[in-house]
């Protein structure tokens, strides 16, 4: 009996042993989950673009301002020469009429008529983290859509946000923001077009034209949304001309 109950100590101390080590694991892995789920959740917008690429659009775009600028001075500056040079004769004041035209045409000068105003706005009914986040907010190639399906209604000018739309402009996603004209720009984003409303209107609502656009707005919330409007103005553009050959029509 005696041999027995001494046999029986080492297995009754490696279970008491056991269930010292058992405890503490217990603790310190319920302390890691309350942890864990103590955590908030990262939106998945915060996390899905490239901070450096973002960065260094907005150095490149402060520069491009200032050039803006620079650009602008030697414009007016060109403008009143020719201005004074019309005023010598019948001749260079035909030129300056052709130079008016060429300057409209290039979208140059401003504009001021009748059209449609288009609203593109991010979804504010889906959460940050939804499965289906691109789905509800603005890109660059729904902006690329809305304007050639303006230019299709017969469109004699357009502007979004203020930047004019010229047939240079570049139209392109840099992080969480777009790119007009090299300008970052932000939702929500307001599209000028002037032209022949019936027309413009009719492009629009064709069940053919923006399917995708349609479908988010009526299923993911979108903002989008075609209204007319009267004395509309259209900015005259105010970027770099990189146009190498061209042939007025």
């Amino acid at each position: 009996m005696t041999a027995i109950a001494a046999s029986s100590d080492p297995r009754r101390q490696r279970l008491k042993h056991g269930v010292a080590l058992l405890l503490p694991a217990m603790l310190f892995g319920f302390l890691v989950a309350a942890q864990w789920q103590g955590q908030p959740e990262r939106s998945s917008i915060a996390v899905r673009y490239n901070t450096p690429l973002t960065d260094a659009a907005f150095a490149l775009q402060k520069e491009q301002n200032d050039l803006k600028v620079q650009l602008q001075d030697l414009r007016t500056q060109l403008d009143q020469i020719q201005s004074n040079a019309a005023t010598q004769s019948g001749a260079a004041s035909e030129l300056q009429k052709r130079i008016d035209e060429l300057k409209a045409q290039a979208g140059l000068t401003a504009v001021t008529g009748d059209g449609v105003v288009v609203q593109l706005d991010d979804s504010h009914t889906v959460a940050a983290g939804a499965t289906n986040l691109d789905q509800a907010i603005c890109h660059s190639t729904d902006l690329t859509d809305i304007l050639n399906t303006a230019w299709r209604g017969g469109a004699q000018a357009i502007s979004v946000n203020a930047q004019r739309v010229v047939s240079s402009t570049s139209v392109y996603c840099v992080g969480s923001t777009i790119m007009v004209n090299g300008t970052l720009l932000s939702p929500p984003f307001n599209i000028a077009v002037i032209g022949p409303q019936n027309s413009v209107l009719g492009a629009f609502d064709d069940p053919n034209q923006l399917r995708d656009i349609k479908a988010r707005r009526d299923v993911q919330g979108l903002g989008f949304r075609v209204t007319r409007a009267n004395a509309i103005n259209v900015p005259a553009y105010d970027g770099a001309l990189t146009v190498r050959i061209a042939s007025p029509q």
